[in-house]
């Protein structure tokens, strides 16, 4: 029993350096540019290594992907009922800013953006906005969720672009106020 554990205690210990390695090379190189070979040279391991846990670079990017989808929707299943907005807007921004940066770059970096469409698409497909629509019409569910993710992933990114310089606070009530009020919650225009 005690060589069980203690190569599960080895497996482990080899999985976490691929995806450390993984994380680390991600924020500092497009995907399309890491190799194998790269990776496990940097985690120090065997390419056979890398191979018996992974097939590819790329089931390694669907278990990344797969993850941070699962951990997101992990935080927003207390949301039971109406769908609603603020916490929503709030969870994105809080879980987007935690750990290692991993998930900052993949929403801002343009080179990441497949990554985070993925991201999004196993969200969508998964979560309780499923079950908390805004209208019965699956066409224009489908419209609203697009807007309410393109927009507050936008406004994330130009938010970090100028530096964070907005409280934390301050840009989840504006991202909010906007989904919700649209321009109209700022100002009314004049009409001339």
């Amino acid at each position: 029993m005690k060589e069980t554990v203690k190569e599960d205690i080895r497996i482990r210990k080899t999985l976490d350096v691929i995806n450390k390695t993984f994380t680390e090379m991600l924020l500092k190189m497009n995907y399309e540019k890491i190799t194998v070979k790269e990776l496990a040279k940097r985690a120090n391991i065997n390419r056979k290594t890398f191979y018996l846990h992974y097939d590819s670079l790329d089931c390694l990017m669907e278990e990344l992907q797969q993850k941070i989808a699962d951990e997101f929707v992990e935080r927003i299943a207390p949301f039971k009922g109406q769908m609603d907005i603020a916490k929503l807007t709030r969870e994105f921004f809080l879980y987007t800013l935690e750990g290692d940066g991993l998930k900052e770059h993949i929403n801002c970096d343009d080179s990441c953006r497949f990554i985070y469409l993925k991201i999004n698409k196993k969200i969508m497909n998964k979560s309780v906005l499923v079950n908390n629509k805004i209208d019965t019409d699956n066409l224009k569910q489908n419209i609203i969720n697009a807007y309410l993710s393109s927009a507050t992933l936008d406004i994330f990114k130009q938010w970090v672009a100028d530096g964070k310089k907005i409280p934390l606070e301050e840009i989840i009530a504006i991202t909010t106020k906007l989904l919700c009020n649209g321009i109209h919650g700022f100002k009314q225009p004049v009409l001339k």
